[in-house]
Parts: structure tokens; sequence; C-alpha cells
């Protein structure tokens, strides 16, 4: 049985999170991501989102 949760319940992977709570997602399959995932981590990164904001690209 799959258990379908609330897309939201992941945000913090994401440097500018978006509501999406009306997806959801495979609450087990999250969750094995977030476990192999490092800690901290966010997606894009702080150092790539400098890049993509600088005012010299």
């Amino acid at each position: 049985m799959t258990l379908l949760v609330p897309s939201d319940l992941y945000n913090r992977w994401f440097t500018t999170p978006v509501s999406t709570a009306h997806i959801e997602v495979d609450y087990v399959v999250m969750n094995e991501l977030m476990r192999k995932l490092p800690k901290g981590y966010v997606f894009p990164d702080p150092a790539t989102m400098h890049i993509l904001t600088s005012e010299n690209n």
C-alpha cells in the first residue's frame, strides 16, 4: 500500500519553496530520498543561486 502525503512536507529541500499542497507524493520514497541526501541539502544550492541572481551575468 502506498501512503500519499502533501508534497509541502518536503519544501525544506528547495531554496525558494512553493506551496503545492494539492500534489501528493509517496511518503516511503520521499523519506528514503531524505535519508540519503546530505544534511542541510537544498536545491538549487546557495552557490548556484548566487550565480543565477548575480548582476554580472
